[in-house]
């Protein structure tokens, strides 16, 4: 939940003697300019509280280092609601009690498809490589086998870097044995020899690699138009009522990475309880991260032709055709669109 104190009560004054109200009317019309200039006033017809959902991930670092850092008391109220899933925030956000969430591309495709109307607003990050399957040695002959274990984590992202890595060797996912695992079960079942092959992350990645296990395929060799992305998603119904706190939110963003950059250390004690491991560790859990950046955000958000509504119709067409619909009904003619009204037109 928020760190942010609860808003100020509406001020009343009583009918006090001339002297008195004069006083208190300076004091308070000053006290009002103040509240109004940093937004303090959100329940006297000012903008409501907009709460974003986020979970431990370090693409989602400049959230949490805003809200840790307290940038976020002095100007539209924005409320932090950390949770420890993804599903839990995609829950708050089905239910209204959030307006916007830190998603990757295809949940926010998944909840706008089942009757949440969302648009994005800013990105996170892409996966460069932090994704990866693991696994081999390579059959003898040189060819994997039908009935092949392929253990992944189940969900969207696990599926999209299997799927895609079985197309590379000639399989189809109907021609393997699925493993679903949790991400916190991955060593321990590599270990136990429950699958040939993994489909991972950082840190468990570079832990598989010291031990001899090869890469066969990472996030780097996805198409185009199937890339695993973080994303600032929002309800559609909020956003008129944020005009202020969706900029701020958007900015905060920058901010967080720009300290990121250049306070690696301060970020790495900051983030370390977070993101649960040791601060020395926090600079690793980045690996294969690419934050993106102003400049990046209006490639992929802006223009006639954003990248991002390329690749929300290449992974929305992917999805739909997986396993049978992957659950989604069609999606293709319905996308959470771009919004670029929220960027800084400059460069922070």
């Amino acid at each position: 939940m928020s760190d942010r104190p609860s808003p100020l009560p509406c001020p009343s004054v009583a009918a006090p003697g001339r002297r008195a109200w004069l006083r208190r009317t300076i004091h308070l019309a000053g006290a009002a300019a103040w509240l109004a200039a940093t937004g303090g006033l959100t329940g006297c017809g000012r903008e409501p509280p907009l709460r974003v959902a986020y979970h431990p991930w370090p693409g989602y670092a400049p959230l949490e280092l805003a809200r840790h850092m307290g940038w976020w008391s002095n100007g539209p109220a924005i409320e932090a609601v950390r949770t420890a899933s993804a599903t839990q925030s995609v829950e708050q956000l089905r239910a209204g009690a959030v307006q916007a969430a830190a998603l990757t591309l295809d949940e926010a495709i998944r909840v706008h498809a089942e009757g949440t109307p969302l648009v994005v607003v800013a990105l996170f990050n892409q996966s460069v490589g932090a994704d990866v399957v693991m696994g081999g040695p390579l059959p003898s002959g040189g060819v994997w086998r039908r009935g092949l274990r392929v253990g992944h984590e189940a969900g969207m992202v696990g599926e999209l870097m299997a799927h895609t890595w079985l197309e590379r060797v000639g399989l189809r996912y109907a021609e393997v044995t699925p493993v679903h695992i949790t991400p916190d079960e991955h060593e321990t079942a590599w270990s136990r020899g429950d699958m040939d092959v993994l489909v991972t992350y950082e840190p468990v990645a570079s832990r598989l690699r010291a031990r001899g296990v090869p890469v066969l395929f990472d996030s780097r060799e996805l198409p185009r138009e199937r890339p695993i992305l973080d994303v600032l998603a929002v309800r559609t119904d909020a956003l008129d009522a944020h005009p202020r706190g969706l900029p701020a939110l958007v900015r905060s963003l920058f901010d967080g990475q720009r300290h990121l950059h250049e306070l690696p250390i301060d970020s790495a004690y900051r983030l370390a309880p977070w993101l649960g491991v040791a601060r020395g560790d926090v600079a690793g859990t980045f690996r294969g991260l690419r934050l993106i950046d102003w400049a990046g955000q209006r490639e992929w958000l802006a223009g006639p032709n954003p990248r991002l509504a390329t690749a929300t119709r290449g992974l929305a067409t992917f999805m739909t055709t997986l396993n049978g619909g992957y659950g989604l009904p069609s999606v293709v003619a319905s996308l959470p669109g771009p919004v670029t009204d929220f960027l800084p037109l400059e460069a922070p």
